[in-house]
């Protein structure tokens, strides 16, 4: 398994957030880590669908349907888009 350095963490963090806000043509700065995508952003199913399927796309990382079915936060993209 290959181990991600700090540096490199951040680097991949950072581009995610970029990514996000482009996505939801937002501004970085509204997006924290507990923002919550349906009742702060005010996303439905169909939105954070294609939000995953736009990061997914970008990234090139792909979630299972099940992964994808728990994201509720801006932390949830965090943590399952960032390991």
């Amino acid at each position: 398994m290959t181990q991600v350095t700090p540096p490199a963490m951040a680097s991949r963090s950072a581009a995610l957030m970029q990514n996000l806000s482009s996505e939801l043509r937002l501004p970085g700065h509204r997006l924290h880590p507990f923002t919550r995508l349906r009742e702060d952003l005010f996303l439905d199913t169909l939105d954070i669908e294609l939000l995953v399927a736009g990061l997914e796309s970008r990234l090139e990382y792909y979630l299972t349907e099940e992964e994808a079915s728990q994201i509720e936060t801006v932390g949830d993209l965090q943590q399952f888009f960032l390991r």
